[in-house]
């Protein structure tokens, strides 16, 4: 279908007036998961608002014919001002108190008009008794559709009351007396109306209903499949987090404390991963200083063995023995200290108990008789 630009112009100014109405005078969905319950308080809220405009246009038509007659000018803007105060109400989602409210209004303004005219309803007066259709219209879809009946047979009871009291004109007295089929009209108007009410009330809620269950399940679906979806990225994210861990600890297994366990913050082993990267960090800080130790006890070594010789090592070793070494140096004129690196082929002798990788210890100096003592002693 093709719309021209005036059609899509009017369309667009009835979607604002429709926005604008419901923001005024019905309650507004502000969320998007809301019940069953909520959207249908909201959708009942909306209805009503309509209903609540059509019912005040109503009562307002008649104003500008009665400024002349101010009995009957008061009591329609009485009932002017009820119908303000039940829109007031549906904004603030007292959709049913509102619903009465209108039903109240609707009812009091017919049967008042019908009971004040001078010398009784005549012919002319008959509408109006059809009209009261309009409370049972009001009660299905404000209230709930088997308030429908209720109202019918309110009107129809006050109907007959009516046509029995001395409230008709003897023309309209006679008319009836000669024709009863005109109140058998009048009660087929309301019933026909009501019954009509409570199928079309009932039918659209129930759809409503089904659509909103069937929204709920696709929504229930979308949830499960998130959460399947989520599941898989977890279990993925854990089997990847495991075999780096794996790695990692091979790698330390052999000997290689630099290995570190790359997952971000948002791995669920992370924490795991930061446990091990410390451990290997101080790992890594044990094996240096233990290297350390033994570059220091192979120095010791060898300057104990040059001692027991008589001469000073010519080589540094890099660790603070050299300082003891310059101190005696210093001391013996004939012997110098070398600032000489160490030759790279030149292996440094292991300490004296340096330890084996089967948890064995070998000696690296022979037991020899103590030697006399140096020349400069």
């Amino acid at each position: 279908m093709i719309f021209s630009p005036k059609r899509k112009y009017q369309t667009m100014r009835m979607n604002l007036f429709t926005r604008w109405w419901y923001r005024f005078a019905s309650v507004v969905e502000t969320q998007t998961d809301l019940s069953f319950k909520e959207k249908n308080a909201i959708r009942r809220s909306q209805t009503s608002s309509w209903i609540l405009l059509v019912v005040i246009i109503l009562v307002l038509i008649p104003i500008p014919s009665l400024i002349s007659k101010p009995f009957a000018l008061i009591p329609v803007l009485v009932a002017f001002v009820l119908d303000v105060v039940a829109l007031i109400l549906n904004k603030n989602k007292q959709t049913t108190l509102a619903g009465v409210i209108a039903i109240f209004t609707i009812e009091a303004g017919l049967i008042g008009t019908i009971l004040s005219v001078p010398g009784g309803a005549t012919a002319i007066n008959i509408p109006l008794f059809a009209l009261l259709f309009q409370s049972i219209i009001v009660a299905a879809y404000m209230l709930s559709p088997q308030w429908s009946f209720i109202v019918m047979v309110f009107n129809l009871v006050v109907t007959y009351i009516i046509f029995q009291s001395k409230f008709l004109s003897p023309a309209l007295k006679t008319l009836y007396v000669n024709n009863p089929t005109i109140l058998i009209g009048l009660f087929e108007v309301q019933i026909i109306v009501a019954v009509f009410s409570f199928i079309i009330v009932s039918s659209s809620n129930q759809a409503i209903a089904n659509l909103d269950r069937s929204e709920e399940i696709i929504q229930l679906e979308r949830r499960e499949i998130a959460r399947q979806e989520e599941e898989l990225g977890l279990k993925q994210q854990l089997e990847n987090g495991i075999q780096v861990i794996m790695q990692t600890h091979t790698r330390a297994a052999n000997g290689d404390f630099t290995a570190r366990a790359p997952l971000s913050q948002d791995n669920i082993l992370w924490r795991v991963a930061y446990s091990l990267n410390n451990l290997l960090a101080r790992l890594a800080k044990n094996a240096n200083l233990e290297q350390e130790r033994f570059k220091e006890q192979n120095a010791i070594h060898t300057l104990a063995r040059h001692l027991h010789e008589g001469t000073l090592p010519t080589q540094r070793t890099g660790t603070a023995v050299d300082e003891i070494i310059v101190a005696l140096s210093s001391k013996v004129p004939n012997q110098q200290f070398s600032p000489k690196p160490a030759s790279p082929n030149q292996q440094t002798p292991p300490p004296p108990s340096a330890p084996l990788r089967d948890g064995r210890t070998r000696r690296t100096v022979q037991d020899a008789p103590p030697p006399s003592p140096p020349p400069w002693r």
